[in-house]
């Protein structure tokens, strides 16, 4: 009786092992397959402005994120904050904001979380502002950007183990607005793939 118990115990443990290893020898499970990646070399340019008054706009980059399967990711290597005049970037000039390793694939958009101040007297955290030739400075405000970020529409694909150089082309003639006395960033600007 001792003996066909003991049987059927180790049967039973033997039975589930089996289980278990036909389950994590089945395709896909049990551990996951290596991403397949590329890199993202992200530049920022800008196209000159007619204002004379305006000797520069900057702004502070705290974090890049990607749109990837319905959800922002935070693109690792770039560490802000980081501030940029724009006026800086213009005539061809650009700065690399940095290699970044994504999944390879296609996407259509990338955001930049900003240092943008906040609404109210005196505006709080001026990491975005619009500095004039007197040296006054106003602040450069992004409507719902704390939550949103700013957006950077375009196409582009980054290939397996390969690399694609993009440009946030930000041209502050377009992209700067006064309203209601405010200086605010329209919602979105371009992407370019360099060729």
């Amino acid at each position: 009786m001792k003996k066909s118990l003991l049987t059927g115990i180790i049967l039973a443990v033997l039975a589930s092992s089996l289980v278990i290893l036909v389950v994590l020898a089945a395709p896909g499970v049990g551990c996951r397959q290596a991403v397949e990646t590329g890199t993202l070399r992200l530049y920022l340019c800008d196209a000159p402005t007619d204002a004379k008054n305006i000797t520069g706009v900057y702004i502070t980059i705290d974090e890049i994120q990607y749109h990837r399967d319905g959800q922002w990711l935070t693109c690792e290597e770039f560490v802000g904050p980081e501030t940029y005049d724009l006026l800086e970037l213009t005539g061809g000039n650009s700065t690399l904001l940095g290699e970044l390793t994504l999944p390879s694939g296609n996407y259509t958009q990338i955001r930049f979380m900003l240092d943008i101040p906040e609404m109210g007297s005196p505006p709080s955290s001026p990491g975005c502002y619009i500095e004039f030739a007197d040296n006054s400075t106003e602040p450069l405000f992004l409507p719902s950007g704390g939550e949103t970020g700013y957006k950077a529409i375009g196409q582009f694909r980054v290939p397996v183990n390969g690399t694609v150089e993009v440009t946030a082309d930000f041209d502050v003639r377009e992209a700067v607005v006064v309203a209601h006395s405010f200086y605010i960033l329209k919602p979105t600007i371009k992407l370019i793939v360099n060729d």
